[in-house]
């Protein structure tokens, strides 16, 4: 070793390297996060929406509600020619 090279301890470039690797590992996590964030709200339905069937609140969590499908007249399955 000359004299204008610092003497550097291995300690600090273990140190330096785990600050990075906690870092890379925080920024991973954040994504993911972020990712299943945006997955559980993609797969919400709207519970104020209009139409035949709605959601509405009840004490268990919100249900869904409305008019079905009217049966025909002379048919007791329900199904339509």
């Amino acid at each position: 070793m000359t004299a204008s090279q610092p003497a550097r301890r291995p300690a600090a470039a273990m140190w330096r390297a785990a600050r990075r690797a906690a870092a890379a590992l925080r920024a991973i996590h954040d994504e993911q996060v972020l990712m299943w964030e945006l997955f559980w709200q993609s797969s919400r339905a709207p519970v104020n929406r209009a139409g035949p069937l709605a959601w509405t609140p009840s004490l268990d969590g919100p249900r869904l509600t409305g008019s079905h499908l009217p049966i025909a007249a002379g048919d007791s399955t329900g199904n339509t020619p």
